[in-house]
């Protein structure tokens, strides 16, 4: 009976949990349906300004690549019209000799320059009123042959295209699309006209005309129209429809503002057109009665299959109170059913639990010392929030906080030896301990030492505000330790301190006043304590770098000129760091700005950092981890030495390449009259004067004079020849007339050409 009475107490308890569950589950489950309700109501709306914004990205985007390319063909138009030669060929009646032949044959080259750049336009052509000639990239013909033969318009005569096209006055205007082409073989192409010269707008002169596959913009247009099965069309400032593309619909039924449509447009600042997609309205209301139709369709399987999920999940949420409620059970009488139900015996368990924390926490207090040095370190770096520490943590920590004024003292072992420089971390860690000891054993003030480094430990201190305008006795507090510390090991003992601020929150900006403090070392040979107060007031982190010395540099280390190099930077450094008021970081400062101007130099002598240094070494590291100035002023030095080095090795190899490549390249083309050093520098893109010192510093003799030998001696192998004369061998090795060559042939041989020609048919 009993046993009975129990099973019915715990299905009872089960059921009332599992209830609760469910019912929970389902409330949550009914809110997001509720929710979608609402929002299927406005699917509608939502849905038609999603379609114009798309719509509206979309022919923006197509607006944009079109409007680029049309700038790249306003740019092409611009530098044609405003060619030197345009206003003479326009002035021409026709053409009378070669010469106005030749000036049409350049500017043809010209215009099929600028037309291999720009591929938008399919074909250009340029009409010349005066002379009847039309002027392509590849042809020159009259007007009637052009147009008849090659690009002809549907509908349109030959007198029809002279006038409305050639002659009429046309200023960046643009044409509708119209199949142009030969009678059998015509592409459907829009139609720039601008008349010349530029700006005319009464008489023209001529005209430039540019022709446009219609395919090319229906590309960037076809992805919108593919996406709405709609139509686009491009309207010019005149509201005259230029091209369109789309589902096939007439262009009529989708005019903008038509009921039948959903239409957006957007308008070209540049270029004046107007962009224009349409799309039918059955097709989108079409979309909006297929959503609408999913949405009922996922609200319906949502619902199902939410109701389905509550009752699992809910199945699921009671197995781990019924698995916590067996494990405990394990452990705790009496068993459950002594409860009201299984939360009571939970919250039983619970509490029992607290008493095991107790213990836990009486392990926890053995490692405080730990857990404060951690806060400390914390503290001192900013990653604590002084506002959150409560008086029971620190409590906890058994720190002692009593006081409004906070600073910080810097304790730094150094001045060892070589040998004690080898310390094992075990005897630093054994200094660094003795170290506090002893402060802490001569207690003056309220402070917690924390060990920071391997050779620095620093005094957290908390004074009170008497102490706080009373400064003297703390200076020579800590001169006391100072001197204690360093009887102790026999060291040098540095001791920076930084300025008193009132709350915890400032203890890093005391930090970091004891670091610049302690900067200051490297400076001086006077191991006393330094104090932020008396340096703050020296002079700011202003040094003189000025930009001429800094050009001085570059330009000596581009010459390779150690010397000077050295000499401008020795006079940087005593300028700089040879005064009374200095800054630690000012120092730093400067050298950095050096190592800043070394390697810029690298990249621009085309140096890599690699080959001239040693594997892994870090300049700025190096300037930072220095003792003293004159360490930073020596290392940095040495690097300027070597690229100074570097710089001189590589301008003997740089100059002999040069020479090298001169020589061969006045052996290609010695036969060529118009042959200079002026030419032969702008090939190798240097100055006439380098080239002229590189070549006579390398081969012992001027480049005209070696040119000279190289047309001489192919000059002595066509001799051999009796049938060429010497006027012809003097234009074959590179003068213009006999003249020249046989004064230069008589100076290099001391016999003139037609003798020595006389003396080779002889023997």
């Amino acid at each position: 009976m009993a046993g009975s009475a129990m099973m019915r107490d715990r299905r009872f308890m089960r059921r009332r949990v599992f209830m609760t569950l469910l019912l929970s589950y389902l409330l949550i489950l009914l809110f997001p349906g509720l929710v979608f309700a609402a929002v299927y109501n406005r699917i509608e709306g939502v849905m038609v300004d999603n379609a114009n914004k798309l719509n509206q990205a979309l022919i923006q985007q197509a607006q944009q690549i079109v409007d680029s390319k049309l700038e790249e063909m306003y740019q092409l138009s611009r530098n044609i019209t405003s060619h030197p030669d345009m206003k003479a060929l326009l002035s021409m009646d026709g053409i009378t000799n070669g010469k106005e032949n030749y000036a049409f044959y350049n500017f043809m080259e010209e215009i099929q320059r600028y037309k291999n750049n720009n591929s938008f336009v399919r074909e250009l052509y340029i009409y010349f009123r005066n002379s009847d000639i039309v002027l392509t990239p590849g042809l020159k013909t009259s007007a009637h042959l052009f147009y008849s033969r090659l690009y002809a318009y549907n509908g349109m005569t030959y007198e029809q295209w002279k006038d409305q096209i050639l002659n009429a006055p046309h200023y960046n205007s643009f044409l509708p699309v119209e199949p142009i082409g030969r009678p059998n073989d015509k592409t459907e192409m829009l139609t720039y006209v601008h008349s010349l010269p530029s700006g005319e707008r009464r008489a023209p002169e001529g005209a430039l005309v540019m022709l446009i596959d219609k395919r090319q913009i229906h590309t960037w247009l076809e992805e919108i129209t593919r996406s709405n099965q709609g139509t686009i069309y491009i309207k010019n400032a005149e509201g005259q429809v230029l091209l369109h593309t789309g589902s096939g619909e007439s262009l009529m039924t989708m005019q903008e503002g038509n009921p039948s449509t959903i239409s957006v447009s957007a308008h070209s600042a540049r270029s004046g057109w107007e962009y224009v997609s349409a799309v039918p309205d059955e097709v989108f209301w079409g979309k909006v009665g297929t959503v609408k139709s999913w949405a009922l369709s996922v609200l319906f399987i949502y619902l199902v299959g939410g109701i389905g999920a509550c009752a699992f999940l809910t199945y699921r949420a009671y197995q781990p109170v019924r698995e916590i409620i067996r494990l405990i059970s394990e452990k705790k009488q009496p068993s459950p059913s002594a409860y009201g139900n299984e939360y009571e015996f939970i919250k039983t368990a619970v509490k029992d639990a607290f008493v095991q924390k107790d213990a836990i926490n009486d392990r926890l207090k053995e490692q405080v010392p730990v857990i404060r040095s951690h806060f400390l370190q914390r503290l001192l770096k900013g990653h604590v929030d002084a506002q959150a520490v409560s008086d029971h943590s620190l409590e906890f920590m058994e720190i002692g906080f009593r006081h409004a004024y906070f600073g910080v003292a810097l304790i730094k072992l150094c001045g060892m030896g070589a040998e004690e420089q080898e310390k094992t971390e075990r005897v630093w860690a054994i200094m660094r301990f003795l170290t506090g000891k002893l402060v802490e054993d001569h207690p003056l003030y309220c402070f917690h030492c924390v060990e920071l480094d391997k050779d620095l430990v620093a005094v957290v201190l908390n004074v009170s505000e008497k102490d706080h305008h009373q400064k003297a006795s703390l200076y020579e507090w800590l001169g006391n330790i100072q001197e204690l510390i360093s009887g102790q090991f026999e060291t040098g003992v540095i001791v920076a301190l930084s300025d008193l601020h009132p709350g915890m929150e400032q203890v890093p900006v005391c930090m970091d006043e004891s670091m610049k403090a302690l900067d200051y070392s490297i400076f001086t040979e006077n191991r006393s304590v330094l104090v932020y107060d008396d340096m703050k007031h020296r002079s700011g982190l202003v040094y003189d770098f000025p930009v001429d010395t800094e050009v001085q540099i570059i330009h000596a280390v581009k010459n390779g000129e150690t010397e000077k190099v050295e000499q401008l930077i020795g006079n940087l450094y005593r300028s700089n760091l040879e005064m009374e008021h200095k800054e630690p970081e000012l120092a730093r400062l400067l050298f950095a700005n050096l190592l800043s101007t070394l390697l810029k130099l690298l990249n621009a002598l085309n140096l890599k950092y690699e080959d001239l240094f040693e594997p892994g070494l870090k300049p700025l590291e190096v300037i930072n981890k220095a003792d003293s100035v004159e360490d930073m002023y020596a290392f940095v030095l040495s690097l300027f030495q070597q690229v100074c080095e570097q710089v001189r090795k590589k301008r003997v190899n740089n100059a002999s390449a040069v020479v090298d490549k001169a020589k061969a390249y006045l052996e290609q083309n010695a036969d060529d009259a118009m042959l200079s050093l002026a030419a032969v520098a702008e090939h190798f893109h240097i100055t006439p004067q380098y080239l002229s010192g590189l070549f006579k510093k390398s081969s012992g003799m001027n480049m005209s004079d070696y040119l000279a030998q190289i047309r001489i001696r192919k000059a002595k192998e066509l001799m051999s020849d009796p049938d060429i004369t010497i006027s012809q061998i003097a234009r074959l090795v590179g003068y213009n007339n006999d003249v020249g060559f046989i004064r230069v042939f008589k100076k290099h041989e001391g016999i003139t050409p037609g003798k020595y020609k006389t003396l080779v048919e002889n023997k």
